[in-house]
């Protein structure tokens, strides 16, 4: 009888399992946002900003910007984190529907209830800095070959 070995190489360590989540939820995060974002009224709360920063080389890999949120994936010491913030100025002009579904969407993916490991500790909410939307719009207008800018 043939022994059996388990190859470590094609094992997944919990933290590598952990970052798989991570990225899963937010690609899904960024899905639903992009899907969202034809129910806002206005051209300017549709568009957004997409950077990949993995060419520079910086613990940020990934941003998404809008008026209406920032959304962040984030290597910190090789653990994968989330960050996100949105506008609450602006729920005056969209209403306390569209102003909590930004929220939801993040939270309803990062769930304990729907993601395989628990990652809602690698989830953090910062202040949203509207500077933010103008210097990733203004890096695109520069030229910079790993980003986009989309109004849907």
């Amino acid at each position: 009888m043939a022994k059996t070995t388990n190859n470590p190489a094609n094992r997944e360590t919990p933290l590598e399992a952990k970052n798989a989540a991570i990225k899963a939820a937010y690609e899904n995060i960024l899905k639903d946002i992009k899907e969202a974002l034809p129910q806002f009224s206005s051209e300017y709360l549709r568009t957004f900003v997409e950077v990949d920063y993995n060419s520079l080389k910086i613990k940020c890999k990934h941003g998404f910007f809008s008026p209406l949120i920032h959304l962040q994936l984030e290597d910190i010491e090789g653990s994968l984190q989330i960050t996100f913030s949105r506008n609450h100025t602006i729920k005056q002009q969209i209403g306390n529907y569209l102003d909590g579904l930004i929220s939801r969407i993040v939270y309803k993916n990062t769930a304990e209830s729907v993601t395989s490991i628990p990652i809602e500790d690698s989830v953090s909410s910062e202040i949203y800095r509207v500077d933010d939307f103008r210097q990733a719009n203004n890096l695109i207008l520069k030229g910079f070959k790993d980003g986009k800018k989309v109004t849907v």
